[in-house]
């Protein structure tokens, strides 16, 4: 089911340059949605984004609240025009799987495999941003995809996740279940209430990479990373170390570093948690 246009529209035109020179034309719309879950809990929220960022949050209610933002910079009204035409958001109500989608005209859409080299430039004469705001059910299951200037934000859920972006941070806070969360530049962070019961993946390549989980906590760590150092204030029990050298300590953590996986046990072990990055630490943290 595709929703109506925006509610609410704010044009706003600056001159740019001398008279002659075309106008710079900047159209900022905002509208609220909500979309409803059918069929058995829980339900799962699909956002594909291009540009712009994610930011979710749990609640204790059955919908999804949804704000959305999307912002046009072009360089006359033609280009403006051709923005409005081309870039649609595409809305899926009274499913198990609610959601929306960017779409730009004959290109695909974040997460397709070929979005991402596909949108690694915009084209020349127009940009579109897409800035969402959502509240979910608690237990809601999350698959999450933005791309550029892509902030990703979660904060309270209790259901699974699958979260990805390239340009863009990745930040969870008080959080449970399992997944992976993957970008490109940027730091990954969560922050978990209940450590999580299933393999899960925290990749990038250009930032840190660090999850906080409860004392207590039970697992098979996999930790890589090329330019940095792997952390853990959790006693660990090594199980693969390839080529690791213990290098020093900071303050109750311990400093590793290695040319491949370091695979550790922390408590009884468990699930596989995989953290890896390319340039940047790798941390695990008990939470007090």
């Amino acid at each position: 089911m595709r929703h109506p246009a925006f509610l609410a529209l704010t044009l706003a035109a600056a001159l740019c340059g001398s008279a002659a020179a075309d106008e710079e034309l900047t159209e900022h719309l905002m509208t609220s949605i909500t979309l409803h879950f059918r069929g058995p809990a829980p339900g799962r929220l699909e956002i594909r984004d291009a540009t712009g960022a994610v930011s979710v949050e749990a609640y204790d209610g059955q919908d999804v609240e949804m704000v959305v933002e999307k912002t046009i910079s072009a360089d006359n009204k033609e280009d403006m025009l051709a923005a409005q035409r081309e870039v649609q958001l595409e809305t899926t109500d009274n499913a198990s799987t609610v959601g929306a989608i960017v779409r730009y005209r004959d290109q695909g859409v974040c997460g397709d495999g070929q979005s991402e080299s596909r949108h690694s430039w915009w084209p020349p004469h127009y940009s579109v941003r897409y800035d969402f705001t959502i509240r979910i059910p608690r237990d809601a299951l999350l698959d999450l995809c933005t791309i550029n200037r892509g902030d990703v934000r979660v904060s309270g859920t209790r259901g699974n996740f699958k979260i990805r972006s390239v340009n863009g941070r990745i930040t969870m806070s008080d959080v449970a279940g399992s997944g992976s969360a993957v970008t490109v530049n940027g730091p990954v962070a969560a922050s978990f209430v209940r450590a999580p019961q299933s393999d899960s993946t925290f990749k990038t390549v250009n930032g840190e990479v660090s999850i906080t989980v409860p004392d207590g906590a039970s697992a098979n760590l996999r930790m890589r990373t090329f330019n940095g150092g792997l952390f853990s204030d959790f006693t660990v029990v090594p199980q693969s170390t390839p080529n690791v050298v213990t290098l020093h300590k900071e303050g109750s953590m311990s400093m590793y570093r290695t040319s491949g996986f370091t695979t550790v046990r922390i408590g009884n072990g468990g699930p596989e948690w995989t953290l890896e990055s390319l340039n940047g630490d790798v941390r695990v943290i008990r939470s007090k």
